[in-house]
């Protein structure tokens, strides 16, 4: 009898142990998918579950260390995630940010034939259009990026008060604006030629702009891009017609954006009045990670009315906007301190853009426990946005256009923000 209830004790013991290991690594994975990315590895080192390396693999990816990532990702063997397409996206993501053309590709294409039933129409339709773009760079070299320790640039706001720059090709100068939010680095096919981009064949690629709008892009690559001192050899561009980057009928028109494959190379971007510094080995080792890198964007954790979420990084983006994840965690909020507005975005070639919104006035966010304050904030009811509904918006300029210098860190992973 004795045998008997000790082997039952220690029956319902493992038990309780076994379940509470597997609520344990299910919220792993619920806060990897919600971007909390610091709770999620601080989680994941505390239990070290079947899983645990290819968690430390993403983490490693949205820290910006595709290397390291993979290294993660090839150590897991017998474990039944090599098979699944979560972890086929996370090697292809880190192709992608290694400028592994080729290896993109592949990897694309078994996502789209072996894992084409887990992808919602427009999810494949993306995959597909990435695709294409992968196609037409294999065989292409990488990116680089000469070595720097730092350099310091001037930059100007342009009419629409997005920060710009001179940017230098085969002997031509012209001004494109630097935003972190631009998936791909874009130039004009006008300014393009002139430059001495070689554009590649097309593919028939398109690309959505924010406004909604569809364009044919063609791919590009710029074999010396001179920006300052900094030298950027095979920079990758999407080639858009000229109209594309025309805006107002005529009076605000963009050459080219230095985009984030560009800046998440540059280690340690420190925007100022009238400079960019550009700085390897240079950060605050002991500040909280705060500042991520989900695929071709980047993500910042921002509080608001106690709750930390993670939004879109754009610093080529006039306003800052918030969307219906937003409105869903706040919703009580919203509701009885909101006011219905209606917002009017300019889109390429003078078209509006009209969208309705729900506006709080004078309220406080924080990054870093940086408190801002925001005149105003449009809130979408209806939309998740480009960037999907597990971000929460999009934080622009008229949010890091307060301080006299941002501090943003692609090796360390913070944003600051310091007057």
């Amino acid at each position: 009898m004795r045998i008997t209830q000790t082997f039952f004790i220690f029956f319902i013991s493992f038990c309780q142990l076994s379940f509470g290991q597997s609520n344990l690594e299910t919220n792993v994975k619920e806060l990897s998918k919600q971007h909390q990315f610091v709770k999620m590895d601080s989680l994941n080192s505390k239990i070290k579950g079947q899983d645990y390396y290819y968690y430390k693999g993403l983490y490693a990816n949205v820290c910006n260390n595709p290397k390291l990532s993979n290294e993660y990702l090839d150590s897991l063997t017998n474990n039944p995630i090599v098979d699944s397409y979560e972890f086929l996206r996370l090697k292809n993501d880190n192709y992608i940010k290694s400028f592994n053309y080729e290896l993109a590709y592949s990897t694309s294409k078994t996502l789209t034939t072996k894992f084409k039933k887990q992808l919602s129409k427009s999810e494949l339709n993306d995959e597909l259009n990435a695709q294409r773009i992968w196609e037409v760079l294999k065989g292409k070299p990488a990116q680089h990026i000469e070595n720097f320790s730092k350099i310091s640039i001037p930059t100007i706001k342009d009419k629409a008060g997005l920060i710009t720059t001179s940017v230098k090709a085969n002997g031509v100068t012209s001004d494109f604006v630097f935003d972190t939010g631009a998936g791909i680095s874009c130039i004009t096919e006008s300014i393009a030629n002139k430059m001495g981009v070689t554009i590649l064949p097309d593919n028939n690629i398109t690309i959505q702009s924010f406004t909604g709008e569809t364009n044919k892009v063609r791919i590009g690559i710029a074999p010396e891009l001179y920006i300052g001192e900094l030298v950027v050899r095979n920079a990758i561009f999407l080639v858009y017609p000229d109209a594309a980057f025309t805006f107002v009928n005529g009076a605000y028109v963009i050459n080219g954006i230095i985009g984030f494959p560009i800046a998440k190379e540059l280690g340690t971007i420190t925007i100022e009045k009238e400079k960019l510094i550009f700085e390897k080995d240079n950060s605050y080792e002991s500040k909280e990670k705060n500042f991520f890198v989900d695929q071709l964007r980047a993500i910042v954790m921002v509080k608001f009315q106690g709750k930390t979420f993670p939004y879109n990084f754009d610093s080529g983006a006039n306003t800052s906007e918030f969307n219906r994840s937003f409105y869903n965690a706040y919703k009580t909020y919203v509701d009885q301190n909101g006011i219905e507005e209606t917002s009017t975005a300019a889109g390429a070639g003078g078209r509006a853009i009209t969208t309705k919104v729900v506006v709080l006035k004078d309220q406080t966010i924080e990054i870093d426990t940086t408190p801002i304050k925001l005149n105003k904030m449009d809130i979408d009811r209806t939309s998740y946005g480009i960037y999907g509904e597990v971000n929460y918006g999009n934080i622009g300029q008229d949010i890091i256009g307060q301080f006299q210098k941002v501090i943003i860190s692609f090796d360390k992973n913070y944003l600051i923000l310091e007057n």
